[in-house]
C-alpha cells in the first residue's frame, strides 16, 4: 500500500499562470515517500492523501477511516498566493496549509502528530528540487 498520494484542484486559476507549482504537490508527494516513513509515528496510520484547493473548488473535507488506516486531508490555498508565491513559498505554504489542516481534524490516538508535524516542519524546498 502506498504511504502517500496527492491530488492537486484548480478552479479559476489558469494552470500556466501556476506553471511548475501545479505539480508540486505531486512532487511533495514523492519527497514524502523518500524522507517519511509512517510506521514511525504509530500504527493507526498507514496511508494519507493530502490534497490541495486552489481556488473555490468544494468545501475542504478531512477526515480519518479506520478501517482503512488512511488520513484523507483536503486544504485550501489563496489562488492570489498560490500566484504570486515563488516556488519556494509556494512549497511552504502548502506544508503550512498540510499542517493546520491535520491540526483541526480528529486524528487516532495511536498517531504521534506532534512528531509528524515536527518531521514537516524539517523537510526543505531544496530536498523538493532533488526529487523526480
Amino acid at each position: 500500500m502506498e504511504q502517500f498520494s496527492n491530488f492537486t484542484f484548480v478552479k479559476q486559476v489558469s494552470l500556466e499562470v501556476l506553471g511548475s507549482k501545479f505539480n508540486m504537490s505531486r512532487r511533495l508527494n514523492c519527497l514524502l515517500e523518500e524522507q517519511i516513513g509512517l510506521t514511525k509515528y504509530g500504527e493507526a496510520v498507514k496511508h494519507i492523501s493530502f490534497s490541495p484547493l486552489i481556488g473555490e473548488v468544494f468545501p475542504p473535507i478531512s477526515k480519518y477511516i479506520p478501517s482503512e488506516n488512511t488520513l484523507e486531508v483536503q486544504y485550501l490555498m489563496d489562488p492570489q498566493q498560490a500566484i504570486e508565491a515563488d516556488e519556494a513559498q509556494f512549497f511552504r505554504l502548502m506544508l503550512e496549509q498540510f499542517i493546520a489542516a491535520m491540526e483541526e481534524m480528529e486524528l487516532p490516538e495511536d498517531f504521534d502528530f506532534p512528531l509528524f508535524k515536527e518531521d514537516l516542519k524539517a523537510l526543505r524546498f531544496e530536498q523538493l528540487q532533488q526529487v523526480a
